[in-house]
């Protein structure tokens, strides 16, 4: 039989489990990496965080990554609020941008977190962001996209 199983991740999207229904041991409160909070239900509409995907008799070795919108009621998770909340703060700070440059940034960001028909577009524009802007707000966009994109936006940005 396969399901997934239930995760536990901190507020600020560290993994504490990908199954606490099966390793109930590493039920924590708070994240020991950054103390923050620990959730493993969308505080949205109380459905519980996908884990990882367990398939009887199998073995997966691949690193489980927190997901970036609940499955149930498609709002962001904490941790992806925190992400595009600071990433629309540091493009805002920056001034080799112009306003428009800053918006249509930043209004790409979500297309960015995960695959849509929007995704070429905010890779462009990222890509775009990447030669205008100063040092910090180049690298720190960068640094969002290793973090949170989507395999096909880093694919194509080279990351």
């Amino acid at each position: 039989m396969s399901h997934y199983r239930q995760a536990l991740i901190c507020l600020n999207g560290h993994c504490i489990s990908y199954s606490i229904d099966d390793h109930p041991e590493h039920n924590a409160p708070f994240c020991s990496k950054c103390g923050a909070e620990t959730i493993r239900v969308c505080p949205n509409c109380q459905t519980k965080i996908r884990g990882d995907y367990y398939v009887e008799g199998y073995t997966d070795f691949r690193e489980f990554k927190p997901p970036a919108y609940c499955h149930n009621c498609g709002k962001p998770f904490p941790w992806t609020e925190k992400a595009l909340t600071c990433a629309k703060e540091l493009i805002y700070e920056d001034e080799q941008l112009t306003n428009q440059q800053k918006e249509d940034l930043i209004n790409v960001l979500p297309d960015v977190i995960v695959e849509t028909p929007r995704t070429n577009l905010a890779v462009i524009r990222i890509k775009k962001c990447l030669l205008i802007a100063g040092k910090y707000t180049a690298e720190g966009v960068r640094q969002f996209s290793i973090d949170f994109a989507c395999e096909l936006a880093k694919k194509q940005l080279g990351l």
